[in-house]
């Protein structure tokens, strides 16, 4: 194992361990998937043998509330929190489905040979799929998955948050992305390598430069201490030089204290692992790629959903390692991309700290061919004072470490979640719109494919009842124009009376497993039922409802009620909205109802997008001919959002500015928007110009937007 860690130390990542990279990074790992209705429990046995010291049990993939109980010898049995308790070994009960446990020859009861059995509980009001992962620490050995029980049986009465106590839930870190939410602009990656923690710090030189670190060494228990070594590019290979030393240590699988000594000083910070939202992308990339044709350099890359964001570590015109990223919004991940990357200016460590910027600084490129390879190119002109450049023509790049759980590259204290809110509503609400973004058919090859059947529309008689039905059919598979690969079915009959007066519709969709590029993107069942009238200057009237009970992307339950009610609205853009291409929410779809005067009501009730939620109002009312007012009061599984913000039309069609009438609530952070600017035309939905102050806590800071779309000083108050 040291021959392994040196050969590791000696590159980039697993990229210059040959050893491991000549082999699965978890040989010792198995993976069962069940699933499970609500209320209910499965038992999966694993096999243990005399050679294992340690068995970590994790669940990797799964939503909402699931919890784990063990027990040697048999499973554990009751129907309750409290019945599981008394009957098992070892217990995981946390508030969502990120479970893990680990058992050795040290905890009570000691890992022993023979069978010992996982209870998985799903307290969700939906059916879920858990994926359950057992690791083994012994070379050559596998704690395997060998039988299941009699899943389903037990129907436990109740579910709660529980307890973890630590000596009895022995945990090991999540890895991703980690940072220090008071000091944003830096942060750490944690990657798993057999039974090794590799870490890879991106930070600041004392002159605000960025660098980037790499520490790599066995975890056992809860502190871990290595090596921090700089590593210098001659041009065709990487040298490490020992600068220091890295310890973590680990409070709990997500919180930790970072310590570290650079050059004989020496310091110290809280650091948390951020998650964005926990929705599953349709093909998984999150992981580290490096191109093994060249190695010493390589990237981080983060999906999740649509979203994609990639770190990118490389070396200057004087070999000195240098960072970029890239936290971009919705992308076809399917089809070949360039995205911009960003150089960011900070504090170092030890230095005071003073905030951080970020400019432009070319692009990256990347095409993903598979799940595990990819074509990555950097075309990056780092700023002054560096002022050096990185080119690489694109070439195939291959991923090393394990497949993690969902996360988003967060350097700005959720400024991207709160703005999200607002953008969409919910978190949920815009997940599921986006969800609905991999139903893309404008790029069909022809019209055969899907086969569309409308019924006989040659007699429909529109002063009456009319009754269509609508039907695609994919047949046993086509491809549309960008390769994309479907099969499958939709129907969705429309019942309509039109009148003078308005219409009342309702339309019930029904998806049979559809199927895109080998990935479920939709099946399950949604209704829409509404009621317009029509006002006077083209204005409308009326409500809508949405019923919905779907399974999205990556299994993904799509469930709940949304319920919207209108006076005196333009429906025009909201209509023109959806049926974009882009399918995001922004304020401009909402604010365009209210152009001539009106107000709206939007109603979330108990709606679910995988473990994320929302329940609560979003309401608007016209102030001026240019002006609104959106009004937010939501709860959600990552806290309320609440508030009021004044929202203004711009010059151009596509401009709107977003101005905070109080601080807003926005999951536990105070945010109060300062003339904010969108302009889709220039920058899609990310901010032009303009100020966010955010504040959770004693930590508060501004984010001033420079006009460059994706350029901002971030500044601590």
């Amino acid at each position: 194992m040291e021959k392994q860690r040196r050969a590791f130390m000696f590159g980039f990542f697993c990229a210059i361990l040959m050893a491991l990279c000549s082999r699965p990074l978890y040989a010792n790992t198995v993976n069962q998937t069940v699933t499970l209705e609500p209320n209910h429990a499965i038992d999966v046995k694993i096999g243990v043998e005399n050679s294992d010291t340690s068995l970590v049990l994790s669940i990797v993939e799964a939503s909402g509330d699931i919890d784990m109980y063990v027990k040697r010898g048999a499973p554990a049995t009751g129907t309750s929190v409290s019945e599981l308790e008394a009957s098992s070994d070892f217990m995981g009960e946390g508030p969502t489905w990120r479970e893990v446990i680990r058992i050795d020859k040290t905890t009570n009861p000691p890992l022993t040979s023979g069978d010992w059995y996982v209870t998985l509980v799903n307290w969700n009001s939906y059916t879920t799929q858990i994926t359950l992962q057992a690791t083994s620490s012994t070379s050559g050995s596998s704690a395997g998955t060998t039988g299941m029980g009699g899943g389903g049986n037990q129907q436990p009465s109740a579910g709660g948050a529980g307890y973890n106590p630590a000596s009895e839930v022995n945990f090991v870190p999540e890895t991703g992305l980690w940072y220090n939410s008071s000091r944003p602009g830096h942060g750490v990656d944690l990657e798993m390598s057999g039974h090794d923690l590799a870490a890879v710090w991106y930070t600041y030189n004392p002159d605000g430069t960025p660098v980037w670190y790499l520490a790599m060494a066995p975890l056992n228990g809860g502190k871990w201490t290595a090596t921090l070594n700089k590593y210098h590019w001659s041009g065709t290979s990487a040298t490490p030089t020992p600068v220091g030393n890295l310890t973590i240590d680990f409070s709990s699988p997500v919180t930790a204290k970072f310590s570290w000594t650079i050059n004989g000083q020496s310091g110290s910070e809280p650091i948390e692992r951020f998650y964005m939202a926990d929705q599953v992308p349709a093909v998984n990339y999150t992981g580290l790629w490096y191109n093994s044709s060249e190695p010493g350099y390589g990237y981080s890359i983060d999906t999740q959903g649509n979203q994609i964001a990639i770190v990118a570590y490389f070396y200057d015109s004087s070999g000195e390692p240098r960072w970029a990223l890239n936290a971009s919004g919705a992308n076809d991940l399917s089809s070949p991309g360039s995205l911009p990357a960003l150089s960011f200016f900070g504090s170092c460590p030890n230095c005071q700290d003073s905030g951080f910027s970020s400019a432009q600084a070319g692009t990256i490129t990347r095409q993903f061919l598979d799940s595990t390879h990819a074509k990555i190119g950097t075309q990056i002109q780092l700023p002054a004072p560096v002022s050096s450049k990185w080119t690489r023509s694109e070439a195939q790049v291959e991923l090393l470490s394990k497949q993690v759980d969902n996360k988003r590259l967060d350097l700005a204290l959720g400024l991207d979640a709160a703005l999200g809110y607002l953008a969409r509503g919910s978190e949920s609400a815009g997940g599921f719109m986006d969800a609905f973004g991999s139903l893309d058919m404008s790029n069909m090859e022809n019209s055969t494919c899907p086969v569309v059947n409308t019924g006989d529309m040659s007699n429909l008689d529109l002063s009456g009842p009319m009754h269509i039905p609508v039907s695609l059919d994919f047949g046993s598979g086509c491809t549309d124009k960008k390769g994309n690969h479907w099969s499958g079915s939709i129907n969705l009959p429309v019942d309509a009376t039109l009148s003078s007066g308005g219409l009342d519709a309702t339309v019930n969709l029904t998806a049979n497993n559809v199927i895109k590029n080998g990935q479920k993107v939709l099946s399950g069942t949604a209704s829409l039922v509404a009621h317009i009238t029509q006002g006077s200057n083209d204005l409308s009237n009326g409500n809508l409802r949405l019923n919905l009970n779907l399974v999205g992307p990556g299994n993904e339950p799509v469930t709940g009620t949304v319920a919207m009610t209108f006076s005196n609205v333009d429906l025009s853009d909201v209509f023109g909205a959806i049926g974009d291409s882009d399918t995001s929410f922004s304020p401009s779809n909402l604010t365009g109802m209210l152009k001539n005067g009106g107000t709206f009501q939007i109603t979330f009730n108990n709606v679910h997008y995988g473990s994320d939620y929302v329940s609560g109002t979003v309401s608007g009312r016209s102030v001026s001919a240019d002006s609104s007012q959106l009004s937010f009061n939501l709860q959600t599984n990552k806290g309320p959002v609440s508030g009021t913000v004044g929202v203004r039309s711009g010059s151009q069609n596509s401009q709107i500015f977003l101005t905070s009438q109080a601080p807003m609530n926005i999951m536990g952070y105070s945010v109060t928007f300062n003339n904010l600017e969108f302009d889709a035309s220039r920058c899609s939905n990310s901010p032009v110009s303009g100020s966010v102050i955010m504040q959770k806590g004693s930590n508060k800071g501004s984010f001033q937007f420079d006009g460059t779309c994706l350029g901002y000083l971030y500044q601590p108050l």
